[in-house]
């Protein structure tokens, strides 16, 4: 067994997350049996091995179980081996820390002072553990190397992700290993900081910083009060950089400049660090992204937020499940100071759900200190809109389609630079051509549109606007076969469905009619069948109200196609009244409508176990067919689907043999006119038969050859259906393993679409 600081400091510098560094403490710490440690952290053995596999691939581990718990250990016994001899050193993980850190600097919180020869003026560290950063804080240090020929180095990120913390850890780590006298002469020989913060974001709110430097006058005086030569004040700025310049010449200095931009005079500050000697290292915190050597703080990463989110509440007495905590980091989107200043909060009497709320206000003290200093000097201007308009985006958008929202008259120049200026300021992100918005940032922009009520109501109906346009290329399609144009529509999906929701909420019954129409098929196949009975639920009520009466028809045999599909009892019965007082209002629509309707007569019977209602329905739709006067294709589509209604009624009577007849005459059809949709359906009947009949191996074809056309189409009905035959397929091959894995996502996709019915028997299926 290995001792728990040795393991702890491994987990950290192997990036372990919180629950994968239990485990691990507990296997090779304590030597724990899996049973046992599951026992200990309440939750089941297959877990913790699952946690355990994640673990061997951190330390890059590979093999068999047991060889790579043995690598593991050999891996682990060598780390130890190499700091054994130093274990009369009184706290092992600094030790261990000296051994494994490239630079060999001690992780001691004191500094000894009386042993150091550098001055300096560094705050207090606000923290008493540096959690993350590793990366971060290496490309620092070699950045700062004498050896590397960066002078000016930047760190940028938005407010509240952690700059001024990275730097002021990384400068107390040159004075730590000065101290210990790991260098026989220092790095620095004196480490200045300057910062033109106005305020500090702390547990218990915003506080006003009392000293700061804003000028470069202000600078100059900080850099003369350290070096102890304070009588240059009275002379000219002129003169006082002068010296300065000779002063530091003569010594290797760290100079730190914490907040660039609340910067008075920027442009002359910037001139005197470009040109200062080659002695002095600069290191600039600011939140634009700037042109000098950089070093990108994003937020911190789900696992090291949940370590800090973890380590704070243990300070401050706060009890966090891991749920909760999972919760407060997606709140912050993975910003620091937002997480310490939320668990203040809750260590200060508030409630878990209180501070969710508060942390999102966008008058409160994380939108103050994130983003009031950036954002106000951008007010109406190009950035600005763009920034209100990012906030009507679920999911990212491109410059184009941004543009043509924003602004009245869309000018390609003027989006460009206004996106530049926003990312520069991390208030935007792009990934491949599009942009979004962070969570905190939408919060505090969506203010900003709140404030901007008439620029609201503009963007509101260009946005509008937009999609409908957007939305014209999928109107009119036969949504009952699969299209390869919905993968444009995936894309904007969460979009189209914001604008949809928004037009419900604010009674704009035409785009919404118009909206449906286009995007129906696609949420059947994409198996948004929630948003499916809401809106149609309001769209049949919309169209009564404004007598409407057609598409009031359309829509009621819309939502009865999916209450059919769904096969539960409450909605085969509202399905049942929808299709019938269809039915009595039949005359006021095509014949196509009705045989569609008599298809869904067909499939509720079926459901409801009465067949012989089925088969009236059947009958009534091919006298309806014979009737019509269809062109070709469409003939032949409505003649597939009696012929594939058929075979389920004779599925359902155990009439295995005509069943397969009919679906094989169905198939045929289908395959004759293109039907992509209706042959892999057609295909999973038939392998269901084929594996009743035993014939595996046809079975198997049919199967193989019909689910990757609806994996293509991301049919997430026929996915399911065909998952849930194949996990009958392998459990009667004796693939145990592939059979319990089809069949619980196959379970999985049936419950999302809430067929309980089909559901139900996928689980029995891995209780089997």
């Amino acid at each position: 067994m290995f001792p728990n600081d040795f393991l702890t400091e491994m987990a950290h510098k192997h990036e372990l997350s919180q629950d994968q560094e239990e485990v691990f403490l507990l296997r090779m710490g304590n030597g724990r049996s899996y049973d046992e440690i599951a026992k200990e952290l309440g939750t089941s053995a297959d877990a913790c091995l699952k946690r355990m596999g994640q673990v061997y691939k951190k330390f890059n581990v590979s093999g068999s179980s047991r060889g790579k718990e043995n690598r593991l250990r050999i891996f682990l016994s060598n780390q130890w081996e190499q700091i054994k001899p130093n274990k009369h050193n009184k706290d092992n993980s600094e030790q261990l820390l000296l051994n494994t850190q490239q630079v060999k600097f001690t992780n001691q919180r004191t500094v000894e002072s009386q042993k150091s020869t550098i001055v300096q003026n560094l705050p207090a560290r606000e923290y008493t553990t540096f959690v993350g950063r590793d990366r971060e804080i290496e490309r620092l240090m070699e950045l700062l190397d004498y050896g590397h020929s960066a002078h000016l180095i930047s760190v940028d990120g938005i407010g509240g992700v952690g700059k001024t913390t990275l730097v002021v850890e990384v400068a107390y780590r040159y004075l730590e290993a000065n101290s210990n006298q790991q260098f026989l002469e220092p790095a620095f020989k004196a480490i200045i900081f300057t910062s033109a913060k106005e305020n500090h974001l702390t547990s218990i709110g915003l506080l006003p910083r009392l000293v700061y430097q804003r000028t470069l006058r202000d600078i100059c005086r900080e850099i003369a009060r350290i070096f102890e030569f304070s009588e240059i004040n009275n002379l000219s700025l002129e003169e006082q950089i002068e010296v300065i310049r000779h002063k530091l010449s003569q010594t290797k200095t760290l100079l730190i400049v914490d907040n660039l931009e609340t910067i008075e005079d920027k442009q002359e500050v910037l001139s005197f660090l470009y040109d200062l000697p080659p002695t002095v290292k600069v290191i600039i915190t600011t939140r634009e992204q700037t042109l000098f050597v950089p070093i990108r703080l994003n937020c911190l990463p789900i696992e090291h937020g949940l370590r800090l989110i973890h380590h704070e509440a243990k300070e401050k007495g706060v009890h966090l499940s891991n749920r909760e905590s999972q919760q407060l980091y997606e709140a912050v989107n993975g910003v620091p100071a937002a997480m310490i200043y939320a668990i203040g909060q809750m260590a200060a009497g508030y409630l878990f759900e209180d501070v969710l709320i508060l942390i999102k206000n966008p008058e409160g003290d994380i939108a103050r200190f994130c983003f009031t200093t950036s954002i106000n000097p951008l007010r109406n201007s190009p950035p600005h809109y763009l920034l209100m308009a990012l906030t009507l985006f679920l999911q990212p958008v491109t410059r184009e389609t941004l543009s043509s929202i924003a602004f009245e008259k869309s000018d390609p120049i003027v989006t460009s630079q206004g996106l530049v200026k926003l990312q520069q300021l991390s208030l935007v992100y792009q990934q491949q051509g599009r942009y979004s918005l962070a969570a905190l940032t939408r919060e505090y922009a969506w203010a900003e549109l709140a404030a901007n009520s008439e620029f609201a109501q503009q963007l509101r109906q260009r946005w509008v606007d937009w999609y409908l346009k957007f939305s014209e290329s999928f109107g009119d399609k036969d949504w009952k076969e699969w299209h390869l144009s919905y993968e444009y529509l995936e894309v904007e999906w969460e979009n189209l469905q914001a604008v949809l929701e928004w037009c419900i909420v604010n009674n704009r019954y035409s785009e919404v009619k118009t909206l449906w129409n286009r995007v129906k098929g696609y949420m059947h196949i994409r198996g948004y069948w929630d948003e499916r009975l809401e809106w149609s639920a309001w769209l049949i009520e919309a169209a009564k109200q404004v007598g409407d009466s057609v598409t009031a028809l359309v829509v009621m045999c819309d939502r009865a196609w999916t209450l059919v599909r769904m096969r539960q009892v409450p909605c085969l019965q509202e399905a049942q009244v929808l299709l019938r007082s269809a039915w009595e209002l039949r005359q006021h629509q095509t014949i196509s409508f009705q045989l569609e309707l008599a298809g869904n007569m067909v499939i509720l019977h079926v459901h409801l176990a009465q067949l012989q209602e089925a088969l009236e329905w059947l009958a009534i739709k091919q006298q309806l067919l014979e009737q019509a006067n269809l062109d070709e294709s469409e003939y032949q589509e409505q003649q597939v689907q009696i012929l594939y209604y058929q075979g389920q009624i004779f599925y359902r009577e155990g009439n295995y043999q005509q069943a397969q007849t009919s679906f094989q005459q169905a198939l045929l059809k289908a395959q004759e006119i293109k039907w992509q949709k209706a042959t892999a359906a057609i295909n999973n009947w038939l392998a269901d038969i084929a594996l009743l009949n035993g014939d595996l191996v046809e079975a198997r074809r049919l199967l193989e050859l019909s689910l990757p056309m609806a994996q293509r189409n991301k049919d997430k009905r026929i996915i399911a259906f065909h998952k849930a035959t194949f996990a009958k397929l392998e459990k009667s091959c004796g693939n145990r393993f592939q059979a319990h894995r089809l069949a619980k996502e196959a379970a999985e996709s049936f419950q999302s679409l809430k067929m309980s019915a089909e559901a139900e028997e996928m689980y029995a299926l891995l209780a089997r």
